[in-house]
């Protein structure tokens, strides 16, 4: 079987990490329009347990390996390893390419490689691309807790904190915008999207 996800994020190689749980013998292409998966731009990661996926999906996280005092992991990083590990599970990355067009069972993209576009068939293909449709978040890394908002805290002691007011006051370490419904339950919520799209597919 050769299966195709299209889109980028973390529910984009969960889903690519069930369904090789599911069957080992498939073949897996991710579609990302990124330049690299992961270890840039950060979304939400805040969390209520760790790990919130099995363990064999992520590789080393180092600093950023949250512990049981964590509430919050360090998104990019931890997406970077999901994919490592996909990498190593000789899933195919067609990293800044876009797709153009979903067709029957073709996939048409333009973007990075030899040609810079191109044709493949597929037995299954899976769109999880996001649309900036939802409530916009601001979000903040910093050495304190900001009263009134969403935060959790990084095994690396700093606070990531998220809220729909854009004014909030402090020392910020860096600033991001988010968009979605809520930060506090957001990593968890797109975890269990690719794992339910996984199953669902493979049926």
């Amino acid at each position: 079987m050769k299966i195709a996800i299209i889109g980028s994020g973390i529910e984009v190689f969960c889903c690519g990490h069930r369904l090789l749980d599911l069957d080992p013998k498939l073949e897996l292409h991710i579609f990302d329009e990124k330049a690299e998966s992961g270890m840039f731009g950060e979304e939400p990661g805040i969390i209520k347990t760790w790990p919130i996926t099995p363990i064999t999906w992520f590789g080393k996280m180092y600093s950023q390996m949250p512990t049981e005092k964590s509430s919050a992991v360090r998104y990019s990083w931890f997406v970077k390893s999901l994919s490592i590990m996909l990498a190593k599970r000789n899933a195919t990355f067609h990293l800044k390419s876009r797709v153009t067009k979903i067709e029957e069972s073709n996939v048409h993209f333009s973007g990075a490689g030899i040609s810079g576009t191109g044709k493949l068939k597929f037995t299954k293909i899976i769109d999880l691309r996001n649309k900036k449709d939802e409530k916009k978040w601001f979000g903040m890394i910093s050495n304190e807790i900001i009263e009134g908002a969403i935060h959790g805290i990084r095994p690396d002691n700093t606070i990531e904190t998220w809220s729909d007011k854009e004014e909030l006051q402090g020392n910020f370490i860096q600033i991001m915008n988010w968009y979605g419904k809520n930060p506090k339950s957001s990593i968890s919520e797109r975890v269990q999207l690719g794992i339910e799209t996984a199953e669902l597919s493979i049926i």
